[in-house]
């Protein structure tokens, strides 16, 4: 029995210096547990992360309790949970209790604690929520007070405590809700509860009096209750003198007659014509208007108010002749000005041509002088071109020199052509070019950029590479960026400038932890993925889209972003309507076919056609192979003739000009090296009968399409 308590209590000791020597292991990374660190942390640890020993969390993300933080929370708490107890820091509103587990009853909020309703839900009032609020018609949004259920607002139409009576039928905008009284009355109607009508008024009356503003016509006095004299349209409120009469009618109470039928308006007290009926003029009306626009004309002047387009003058008899003029004025008042002409015309009414050779672009518009010239023409009369072969696009109008050319050209008179490694044009007076084609640098553009083709543009003055084509680095554009680069590197350096999926590190060495991770960041310790392979989601990607027909789906959410043709919706499960092939993700609607993953593209040529266009390149090659082949055989033996007619020459001397030949192509080859820089190139030939060398000059295109250059000596 002692043996036994010896063996336990040797055990007690060995666990409690491991789990000593366990709890002396501070160095772990955030996020890891355990002796050797290789733990993770739950999931829904804080980022204080969790004990290194027991792998319990100090702290649970919001929503989530317990020793590991894998509990969620009771559904209804709004600030999360008590990590050790579950009990709800608060509710969302109309639940109370510890675990926000009990529903309040017709309230809005309630104690979390007693469950007392603080407010009413619309429709309910008393301590509880628990009594109806009344439900007659006048009641407004069927709102009450929470503790004597009376309407806190009525219907316009309504009044009452319980908004249950209605108010009279005349009043305006509503009454008051406690005394009935209306706010306005309707047009016609007075008095506190609007039920008196007012009498003959315009646009109503007082409401406290009855009182008018304004009488309607044919009425007049305080309440509009006396009528006018005679024909009297209007009359005078206060005194009932008569203000208006019917057209045609004049005298106190409008019995008398205008003197003529075309009078429209004469004087009420003499009878004098005032206005005529449309279309007449003068003190009896008994002329006509001329040509006005709209047939009316001053009574005393005949003037017109207005004239027809095109025509001015006070009575509209000019009429306007605009083709030539750019800036005119054509009204009643000044009549037709013309203050400038379109280009080739002048005059007063720009009425004259420029020059009849149509060379002149403008003249003055008094004189008629040709002031500038249109393009390529120079001289005193515009007529002398700047130069025969049509390169000029301006020249000086006193000397005929180009002062610009066509692109392409430049000179005196831009008879010289610009280097063609130009870029756009050249300089007029020197042609050195403005810029320089891809690979090409200098002042006439000659010079090729360093050797390579990863050099994508070269400084146009000292020929050193400035931009390297994607893909390349290094000084020269000579290096290859990595495999694992997605696009450029560093010019300098050679790092990437991004990873290809899959790839991270900051020469994309390493690779991503996660096997569905397509894109990652940063080192060991501090380590993300920033994009999840198609289908999959979460932050370790370890999560599938929600369906089958998600393609691809939000990487911290999780609802789909790409759905398989035909269906939309965050879970990719509902169908695109009828014979729709794809429809927008949130709302459905059908997308044109061209927009759709598996667009299928118009029909390509029939088999038939295929066959027809086969056979005839067929028969066009059996015709023209055989003329090629029968050609070929005469140039090969008219060139074995040549060569067999000037062996026996050249046998004759082969000694003495074996010596020359070497000196003269050692010197050739300086002579063509040293002339590339020019463009040309000359080359040195030997007489044969003669002795004598000759030269001559070539583009230095041609000469290298030969070996000699590059040949040695």
């Amino acid at each position: 029995m002692m043996d036994n308590r010896i063996v336990l209590l040797f055990a007690s000791v060995v666990m409690n210096f491991g789990h000593l020597l366990a709890s002396q292991n501070m160095n772990c990374a955030q996020g890891y547990w355990g002796a050797d660190c290789k733990s993770t942390c739950p999931e829904r640890c804080s980022s204080v992360g969790c004990d290194k020993v027991t792998g319990s969390c100090f702290g649970c993300d919001s929503g989530y309790h317990g020793k590991h933080c894998d509990i969620p929370c009771p559904l209804h708490c709004r600030y999360g949970c008590d990590r050790f107890t579950a009990k709800c820091s608060s509710c969302y509103a109309g639940w109370y209790g510890d675990s926000c587990n009990i529903p309040c009853h017709n309230c809005v909020s309630c104690s979390k604690t007693t469950g007392i309703c603080s407010t009413c839900k619309n429709g309910w009032y008393g301590t509880n929520c628990s009594i109806p609020c009344s439900i007659e018609t006048g009641c407004n949004r069927n709102d009450c007070t929470k503790s004597t259920g009376d309407c806190l607002v009525c219907k316009i139409g309504w009044f009452g405590s319980k908004c249950e009576k209605q108010c009279p039928n005349s009043c305006h905008n509503g009454c008051h809700k406690s005394s009935g009284y209306c706010n306005a009355c309707s047009s016609g109607y007075w008095g506190s509860d609007c039920s008196k009508r007012c009498p003959n008024c315009h646009n109503g009356c007082y409401k406290s009096n009855g009182h008018c503003s304004y009488c309607n016509s044919g009425f007049w006095g305080s309440d509009c209750t006396n009528i006018c004299p005679g024909k009297c349209e209007s009359c005078d409120k206060s005194r009932g003198t008569c203000l208006f009469c019917p057209y045609g009618l004049w005298g106190s109470d409008c019995s008398k007659t205008c003197n003529t039928n075309n009078c429209k308006m004469c004087d009420i007290n003499t009878g004098i014509c005032k206005a005529c009926v449309s279309g007449f003029w003068g003190p009896d009306c008994n002329y006509l208007c001329n040509n006005c626009s709209n047939n009316k004309c001053d009574i005393s002047t005949g003037v017109c108010e207005t004239c027809p387009e095109g025509f001015a003058g006070e009575n509209c008899n000019i009429k306007c002749e605009i083709s030539a003029c750019s800036n005119w004025l054509c009204d009643r008042k000044q009549g037709f000005k013309c203050s400038s002409c379109v280009n080739g015309f002048w005059g007063t009414l720009c009425e004259k041509k420029c020059m009849l050779n149509g060379s002149c672009n403008y003249c003055d518009k008094t004189t008629g002088i040709c002031k500038s010239c249109l393009s390529s023409y120079w001289g005193a009369n515009c007529d002398r071109k700047c130069n025969g072969n049509d390169t000029c696009t301006y020249c000086n109008r006193n000397t005929g020199a180009c002062t610009s050319c066509f692109g392409g050209y430049w000179g005196k008179h831009c008879e010289n052509g610009c280097n063609k490694n130009c870029a756009g044009n050249c300089q007029v007076s020197t042609g050195a070019c403005n810029s320089c084609k891809n690979g090409w640098w200098g002042t006439f553009c000659e010079k090729k950029c360093p050797i390579g083709e990863g050099c994508q543009y070269c400084s146009k003055t000292s020929g050193t590479c400035s931009t390297c084509i994607i893909g390349n680095w290094g000084s020269f554009c000579d290096k290859k960026c990595s495999t694992v680069c997605t696009g450029r590197c560093d010019r300098y350096t050679g790092k990437c400038s991004y990873c290809r999926p899959g790839n991270k590190g900051v020469n994309c060495g390493s690779k991503c932890i996660e096997e569905n991770c397509e894109t990652c960041k940063g080192s060991e310790d501090s380590y993300s993925c920033t994009k999840c392979r198609a289908g999959y989601w979460g932050e370790s990607c370890d999560n599938k889209c929600r369906s089958e027909r998600c393609l691809e789906c939000h990487m911290s959410e999780g609802r789909c972003t790409l759905c398989e043709d035909g269906f939309w919706g965050n879970s990719c499960n509902q169908k695109c309507h009828g014979s729709c092939q794809c429809c927008s993700l949130t709302y459905g609607t059908c997308s044109a076919p061209h927009t759709c993953l598996m667009y299928k593209a118009p029909a390509a040529p029939s088999q038939t056609d295929t066959v027809i266009i086969v056979g005839i390149i067929l028969i066009i090659c059996s015709l023209v192979v055989p003329s090629l082949a029968l050609g070929l055989f005469c140039y090969i033996k008219r060139r074995s003739k040549q060569k067999a007619d000037t062996a026996t020459a050249e046998d004759r001397n082969v000694g003495h000009q074996s010596v020359s030949y070497s000196m003269d192509r050692k010197r050739k080859a300086k002579v063509e090296i040293a002339s590339l820089q020019t463009g040309k190139v000359n080359r040195t030939y030997m007489d044969q009968e003669t002795n004598k060398g000759f030269e001559e000059e070539e583009n230095y295109e041609s000469v290298l399409e030969t070996d000699d250059i590059y040949e040695n000596p």
